[in-house]
């Protein structure tokens, strides 16, 4: 589903920009004013379910510092596996735009 959202945004209203928009105004005023709140927040993993050096979108402690915290709900094991087929999916993305 959520590999698909954002073209159905820009089917409905023609482009995403206004929610990436958002999205971003809603970090910026969290570090702005230290709001130490969770946030889904892309973020260079270190070892969070097993995956290292790749992006995700994960649920982060976000105040003046940035990304204070990143948190790992539990995950069932067909979560677990399937999270890490994705992130394996955005490495070789990664390097294979080196």
């Amino acid at each position: 589903e959520v590999v698909r959202a954002g073209y159905a945004i820009s089917d409905g209203k023609g482009h995403t920009a206004f929610g990436v928009a958002s999205a971003i105004a809603r970090i910026c005023e969290a570090v702005h004013r230290d709001e130490r709140v969770v946030l889904p927040v892309s973020t260079l993993t270190t070892g969070q379910y097993g995956i290292d050096g790749v992006y995700l979108s994960l649920p982060c402690l976000v105040g003046a510092g940035g990304v204070l915290r990143v948190l790992t709900p539990e995950l069932s094991g067909d979560e677990q596996a399937a999270l890490r087929a994705s992130a394996e999916v955005l490495r070789e993305t990664m390097q294979a735009t080196d």
